[in-house]
């Protein structure tokens, strides 16, 4: 099956201005053109799409994700240095989740208090200190 950029853009989630610049750079490596000089992806077009995309998001920057590519493209031969790679971008995502959850804890933290303090109707005591501080910085 073949997709327009634009049923791309929608499928994946990815801005066709994104779609395009990926392409320009070498990072979607089996896109190919029609007759008007359309893009025309395919299954594996999207799989691309989705693994750049990916990589963008967790933050891996575009001259790596080009140097990953270019493994994939030679084959077998680089699969160690794919590996590394990836385990790489795993302990980078994985650091930046704990980071999330810790500000995802204080953020709920804050919530039930102010729940507690509209539901009690009661002022609200509760202002930053050193405690809201240590228990914010200490799951870091």
């Amino acid at each position: 099956m073949t997709y327009t950029i634009q049923e791309v853009s929608k499928k994946v989630n990815v801005s066709t201005y994104s779609l395009r610049y990926y392409d320009d750079h070498g990072l979607l490596p089996t896109v190919i053109r029609d007759e008007n000089n359309n893009r025309v992806f395919d299954d594996v077009d999207i799989e691309w799409v989705e693994i750049v995309a990916c990589l963008r998001a967790t933050g891996m920057p575009l001259a790596k994700i080009k140097h990953y590519i270019e493994l994939c493209l030679e084959g077998d031969q680089t699969t160690r240095e794919r590996y590394q790679i990836m385990v790489e971008q795993q302990r980078e995502t994985m650091a930046q989740a704990e980071k999330i959850q810790a500000h995802l804890r204080l953020i709920t933290k804050k919530v039930d208090h102010y729940a507690n303090v509209l539901l009690d109707q009661k002022p609200d005591t509760l202002m930053p200190n050193k405690e809201a501080e240590k228990i914010y910085t200490q799951d870091y």
